[in-house]
């Protein structure tokens, strides 16, 4: 079962690496460290990913549409939104645009809410760069004492040039001491690989066990 969930797609996290919050750009350390609660908490899900198979109710994350530019992300690289929204028009039938992440770019998302149980992680992706190149998620946990961040990594999503929904993001929580008293936790997205670039759009999370 384990071995077939993966050629899905399916992406366990294991591995957890602690790094120096040096090692992030000032702007995004001061809308991560030491937050505690999260920046946004959506009051509403829906089933979104219905249409492909997925019963799982998602909350948006803070401005996941890219609707409201920048706001709510910290960008850097040359990551910046763009006209052109998924073809599928998930969040609202008027959405217009999507975040491009250049070779070299990163943006990370503002805080969101985090209950320590199962959940789930979905958005649209485009390969827009090389062929083989590919969009590593990683699940950033501030530290509540304003020093270190937890870094889990996510792996990575593919593309074949065209908007699609990726797999079911989920964290397997082999590490649980990483996560115990977690109230929030932000998102990185990295294009890796030469002349890796993609555009996402429609950033949704399951925060919640049972459905």
């Amino acid at each position: 079962m384990a071995a077939r969930l993966a050629r899905n797609g399916l992406i366990a996290l294991c591995g957890v690496v602690i790094v120096a919050a040096l090692a992030l750009t000032t702007t995004a350390k001061a809308g991560l460290i030491g937050t505690g609660s999260a920046s946004y908490c959506d009051p509403t899900s829906e089933q979104v990913f219905a249409p492909w198979g997925d019963s799982f109710y998602y909350a948006t994350l803070l401005n996941g549409g890219f609707e409201g530019g920048s706001t709510g992300w910290f960008l850097s690289g040359g990551a910046r939104v763009v006209s052109g929204n998924e073809p599928f028009f998930v969040g609202h039938a008027g959405d217009s645009h999507s975040l491009l992440l250049p070779e070299g770019s990163s943006a990370y998302s503002g805080t969101v809410c985090f209950a320590f149980a199962d959940w789930h992680m979905r958005l649209f992706a485009k390969n827009v760069g090389a062929a083989r190149g590919q969009l590593r998620v990683q699940v950033i946990v501030p530290s509540l004492l304003g020093g270190l961040l937890t870094i889990l990594d996510g792996g990575t999503i593919g593309g074949n040039g065209t908007w699609a929904p990726s797999p079911q993001l989920k964290l397997a929580l082999c590490n649980v001491t990483s996560l115990l008293g977690t109230r929030a936790v932000a998102f990185r997205f990295t294009p890796v690989g030469p002349g890796a670039a993609f555009q996402i759009d429609d950033v949704y999370l399951d925060p919640w066990k049972d459905r």
